[in-house]
């Protein structure tokens, strides 16, 4: 997938892996970054909406990110790039410090079997680097129908009062294709929403 939309990581170079974001970009508007962004919906809609804002998707599933990325160049959308690739990874080893305006991380798999709970993207570990990367004030965007991940979530976030305050904002833009499944069942939606202190 050859394309300007597409920003290629280096796994494999010893030289220091952190990314410079704002080149990727003609400008120095805030970046805020989607992790796991499926098919795009919610990251499309808003990088549409938000033309002075900069938006990276991280997607590990190639199919979605070829639809994605697809979507984005009919739309000719210039504030958008993607990433293939973990978004764990991605957070921990590519992104400096202070460097985005908000994180969204939108119905992470929730991995409800306990042996496979190792593998949640958000954790204590997780909201850390997270809070590393956020600009002063930046905002992280979480949302999930999964009950019991929910409650480890907020259970993760308890370490991390003296680094994020609790906001109320409003819900803006699309709803994921996600979501839209979870609520035609019925499923409740939970949504976390919190600045860098």
């Amino acid at each position: 997938m050859s394309s300007s939309l597409l920003i290629q990581l280096d796994e494999e170079s010893d030289d220091d892996p952190i990314l410079n974001l704002a080149t990727f970009f003609a400008n120095d508007h805030p970046i805020e970054v989607e992790l796991g962004f499926g098919k795009g919906r919610f990251l499309l809609d808003a990088a549409q909406r938000r033309p002075a804002h900069n938006f990276i998707g991280v997607e590990v599933a190639s199919k979605y990110l070829r639809l994605a990325h697809g979507r984005a160049r009919r739309r000719e959308l210039q504030n958008l790039r993607f990433i293939h690739g973990d978004a764990r990874e991605f957070v921990e080893f590519f992104v400096p410090a202070e460097s985005v305006h908000a994180v969204h991380v939108y119905f992470p798999d929730p991995w409800p079997k306990k042996k496979h709970h190792k593998r949640r993207l958000i954790d204590a570990g997780f909201l850390s680097e997270a809070w590393r990367i956020l600009q002063p004030e930046g905002r992280l965007w979480i949302a999930t129908d999964h009950d019991e991940y929910y409650e480890v979530i907020l259970e993760a976030f308890e370490s991390f009062d003296q680094h994020f305050d609790l906001i109320e904002a409003p819900w803006n833009g699309v709803t994921t294709n996600y979501e839209d499944k979870f609520v035609s069942l019925g499923s409740t939606i939970h949504r976390h929403i919190v600045a860098k202190i």
